[in-house]
């Protein structure tokens, strides 16, 4: 199968119709569009939330290995980007959270693990905060790769810039990329070098976007896949082919600006919270970063042991970038001593080893990816996706005959 073939295929371009919702003052259905693809049979989902310009296609390539692993992967397309239609910045976590029930409904799927990459933790985020029976009822699993933290605490110097742009201007970023996209340079990797095209002060303020999961040199790496997959699909496409590889980054670009994209600048303003007034939360649970929603989410852990869900054991994982230009050092840390200052245990009964009275409810565990990038983390030559998509089959276990 050629590249063209598979993103063509119709599980990256599905949609459905959210119902209109007067209350929140949206007289009109809205329109989502969607990717369904990995192991349309299994019950293990995640709901993925891509980064800034990941769009639904940029992360197909990781059908194959999520196949091997026996995972479904369900990608929607934020407002205003893809087919999904757009709304107003304000309205963008609450519509965001309003489309998630019924597509799930849609699709008849119970529970789901969560995972994000980049700045899509911020709706992460929020369905886990908002959602938290949405995961599994005994093994709820969460995973961030590459997790977005706000440059207020990763003190990211190009980052810090935005302080002095407009927030118009931020809000123009993803029709300025489709003019150099267009005009100037291709974006073939969608990576930093694409702010070479533009004036250095733009350069050094904007985020760049990190999209596809294929690495750009991929000659140097293998993306064999561990397991042997029966559900078909993308038989033929080698991804350890170079131009292959290549094939595929030029159309996912194509497609991606092809659609919808105001929704992308709309995504930057709020990561970069441009304005300052831009909330991270939705109206209904406030949280204003990381630092903040942590102990809410403690909170509704510890609420679960009073409750039929008392053995509920959430295992959060941190996938982080060995190079990251966007997050740093600084922001890595930042972000896991948020994790690693909670820990939530439980009760055993009876203790399961002597001397042992309780466990977790809640373990964070965090790992840097040897040789990744921000953009490219979740290339499956690094490993990491292997790993994740192994521990969201894992989290999903075959019930028992009774």
């Amino acid at each position: 199968m050629g590249a063209i073939e598979f993103l063509c295929d119709i599980r990256f371009h599905h949609s459905f119709l959210l119902a209109a919702n007067p209350e929140t003052g949206r007289s009109k259905p809205l329109r989502v569009s969607y990717a369904d693809y990995g192991d349309s049979n299994s019950d293990a989902v995640v709901l993925f939330c891509g980064a800034l310009m990941g769009t639904r296609f940029c992360y197909s390539p990781l059908d194959r290995v999520a196949k091997a692993h026996n995972v479904r992967i369900i990608h929607p397309d934020r407002p205003g980007i893809g087919g999904t239609e757009a709304v107003e910045q304000n309205q963008r976590i609450p519509t965001w959270l309003e489309m998630i029930p019924p597509l799930l409904a849609h699709l008849n799927i119970t529970h789901v693990s969560l995972a994000s990459h980049s700045g899509g933790i911020i709706y992460a985020l929020n369905a886990l905060l908002t959602y938290p029976h949405m995961l599994h009822p005994k093994t709820p699993y969460v995973a961030f790769f590459a997790p977005w933290v706000h440059h207020s605490h990763s003190r990211i110097h190009h980052l810090r810039a935005t302080e002095l742009l407009p927030a118009p201007l931020i809000g123009r970023f993803a029709s300025m990329a489709r003019f150099v996209n267009d005009n100037v340079v291709p974006l073939a990797g969608l990576s930093s070098t694409f702010f070479h095209g533009i004036k250095d002060a733009f350069h050094y303020s904007m985020p760049a976007p990190a999209p596809v999961p294929l690495a750009p040199t991929p000659s140097s790496l293998s993306r064999t896949v561990s397991r042997t997959s029966t559900d078909g699909g993308d038989e033929g496409l080698d991804l350890d082919d170079p131009e292959v590889v290549e094939e595929m980054r030029q159309l996912i670009i194509e497609y991606l600006f092809a659609e919808a994209i105001e929704g992308i600048g709309a995504d930057a303003k709020l990561f970069l919270k441009k304005p300052s007034t831009i909330q991270w939360c939705s109206p209904s649970i406030f949280w204003s970063d990381v630092d903040y929603l942590v102990p809410l989410l403690a909170k509704i852990i510890e609420g679960e042991k009073t409750s039929q869900e008392s053995d509920r054991r959430w295992t959060i994982d941190a996938f982080h970038a060995q190079t990251d230009d966007m997050v740093g050092e600084k922001g890595r840390l930042w972000f896991d001593e948020c994790w690693k200052s909670y820990h939530v245990t439980a009760p055993i009964s009876p203790p399961s080893e002597p001397g042992v009275q309780e466990r977790k409810s809640l373990e964070f565990r965090s790992e840097v990816v040897p040789n990744s990038e921000h953009n490219y983390l979740m290339d499956p030559a690094y490993g990491a996706c292997d790993k994740w998509l192994e521990r969201v089959k894992e989290s999903f276990p075959v019930p028992e005959e009774v």
